[in-house]
């Protein structure tokens, strides 16, 4: 599910817009723009065989309609927050293009023009924040976290021309149930007209942004369009080993990005300090404590999520990275440190 546009005439193209009659959008100097006048909106996006099912959740009101997908490079007006809930979509961000999958997330700044192409059975939820509305959240709020910071520095009216976003890649191979009932229970809230609802608005969007902020939960790497490509390289190896759950190769890396392995290999540790085979080992081992610590799963099937061929395998590089075996960090770790 996705988000819902205002579908003026591109070209031969014009779609029935009429139960969303409350969007509008004019051309800036380079794309179309996008505004829903609103606060605060929900829309969901899920592709269905040969068109896409649209669904707009605002003020007391729920709209859906079925459409073709709308893939034209854009601006919106809002600053935009989606969320995969199913399969894979490429997001379009200007002249790039980036593979998102289910439970990885993307905050973007009004200044990027974008668009997404969903595959099949892909469904995604977009939240979309007015600047007003931001501004009126934010404004009391001491949170210094990286997200916070953020969305605080993009509000700042000598940061508008930047084009930055926040790419979220799920940590855990399990499903994020925390942020999942925080969007349903947003989307109920916009629905509803009872007493209260404003608060409780408010409330859920700064839940919802302390959940992708939990580092346990999500890796969060800045994205500045107009960056070196060098900084755009690294970011890009990073997200590829995050993705994989530190399971992946850099002939993996390599193929992915289309770029010498050996020459990501010398951006990256010019970086971080780290090789990409370091750098996933670190990943591999966060992913397992984290795992260890916050799930009951046996430690095979731990094992069978993070991609090693068996469990003695697992036991021995666990072994040597933390310094005791599986089991024994479970046991003597806090069961207290949950994730949620």
């Amino acid at each position: 599910m996705v988000k819902n546009y205002n579908y003026p005439t591109y070209g031969d193209d014009k779609m029935d817009c009429q139960p969303f009659n409350n969007l509008n959008s004019h051309y800036s100097a380079d794309y179309p723009r996008i505004a829903t006048n609103l606060p605060l909106s929900l829309f969901y996006k899920r592709k269905k065989i040969k068109k896409v099912l649209y669904t707009m959740v605002t003020d007391n009101k729920l709209d859906s309609f079925e459409a073709a997908d709308y893939q034209v490079l854009h601006q919106d007006k809002d600053f935009e927050l989606l969320y995969i809930l199913s399969g894979q979509l490429t997001n379009v961000l200007g002249d790039k293009e980036f593979l998102f999958s289910a439970g990885d997330a993307c905050l973007l700044n009004p200044q990027m023009a974008h668009f997404e192409r969903l595959d099949p059975a892909c469904s995604v939820v977009f939240l979309n924040l007015s600047v007003t509305f931001l501004n009126e959240l934010l404004k009391n709020i001491d949170e210094k976290g990286p997200l916070f910071s953020f969305l605080k520095q993009s509000l700042q009216s000598e940061n508008e021309w930047q084009r930055r976003y926040i790419q979220f890649t799920k940590n855990l191979p399990t499903e994020n149930k925390v942020v999942k009932i925080l969007f349903d229970s947003l989307q109920q809230e916009l629905a509803t007209n009872k007493i209260g609802k404003k608060y409780l608005q408010k409330g859920l969007v700064l839940r919802l942004l302390a959940a992708f902020e939990n580092s346990k939960r999500f890796t969060m790497q800045e994205f500045d369009l107009d960056s070196t490509k060098e900084a755009f390289l690294v970011n890009r190896v990073i997200y590829q080993i995050e993705h994989h759950y530190g399971n992946v190769t850099r002939q993996n890396i390599e193929q992915a990005l289309h770029y010498n392995a050996e020459y990501l290999n010398r951006l990256l540790k010019k970086q971080t300090g780290k090789t990409i085979s370091n750098y996933a080992q670190k990943i591999r081992t966060k992913n397992a404590e984290n795992l260890l610590i916050s799930t009951d799963l046996p430690i095979h099937s731990i094992a069978e999520k993070l991609g090693f061929s068996n469990e003695t395998y697992f036991f021995q590089f666990f072994k040597k990275q933390v310094g005791c075996s599986p089991k024994k960090y479970r046991d003597t770790s806090k069961k207290a440190d949950t994730i949620d």
